[in-house]
This record gives C-alpha cells, sequence and structure tokens, in this order.
C-alpha cells in the first residue's frame, strides 16, 4: 500500500523471498481494490435510491400530469372516431343512394371482386 518498502516488509515479516512479498502486496492491492468497488457500489446504490426515489407529492405531480395526458389522448381518439363513424355514414348514405338511383348492387360487386 506505500507504506513500507519491499525490503522493510521482508524484514517485518521475516520473509526472505522478495517474490512472496510482491505476491502479498499484489493480493492486497486486488483485495482493497474489490472492497472499494463494492463500497462504491452499495454508495451508489444508496444515493442513486435516495435521487431516484420520489416524494409522495412528486408521485401525485407526476400522477395527475399522466392523467392529463391520457385524457388529453382520449379526447383526440373520441374526435378521430367521430370523423370515422361519420364518414361511414356518409359512404352508407351514398350507397344506398347510389343504389337506388342507378340500381346498382355495390354490395354484391365488392363479394364478387374479392372471390
Amino acid at each position: 500500500m506505500g507504506k513500507l518498502t519491499i525490503e522493510e516488509a521482508m524484514e517485518q515479516s521475516q520473509v526472505k523471498d522478495r517474490r512472496t512479498i510482491v505476491s502479498w502486496a499484489k493480493r492486497a492491492m486486488k483485495a482493497d481494490h474489490i472492497e472499494k468497488e463494492q463500497n462504491k457500489d452499495i454508495n451508489c446504490k444508496n444515493t442513486s435510491e435516495k435521487d431516484i426515489r420520489p416524494s409522495a407529492e412528486e408521485k401525485i405531480i407526476r400522477l395527475e400530469s399522466e392523467l392529463a395526458n391520457f385524457k388529453n389522448r382520449n379526447m383526440e381518439l373520441l374526435r378521430f372516431q367521430n370523423v370515422l363513424t361519420n364518414k361511414i355514414n356518409d359512404l352508407e348514405i351514398l350507397i344506398n343512394y347510389a343504389e337506388k338511383t342507378y340500381k346498382i348492387d355495390i354490395m354484391r360487386i365488392k363479394r364478387r371482386k374479392n372471390s
């Protein structure tokens, strides 16, 4: 960890082989690194959960906003449904007019084309 030189560590632990101290140091550095990463992850989780977790007021505001958006979307869909219903009614009127005026069975013609 930089507190002792390799020679000092060899002397203190009464180890004669330099490679032993180096391998111990590598293991210690790796373990320290892993521990720091785990602590960092835990800290990030704790802080992010606090940051992400909205208060009850924020939840209510968000839900009210979503509700307003859904109401607007519902109104748009209802308007679109009315437009389509009106178009269908207009087409039915035109079909009835064509059948009565020109004596054409439009529905029969359509069935023959499909088969």
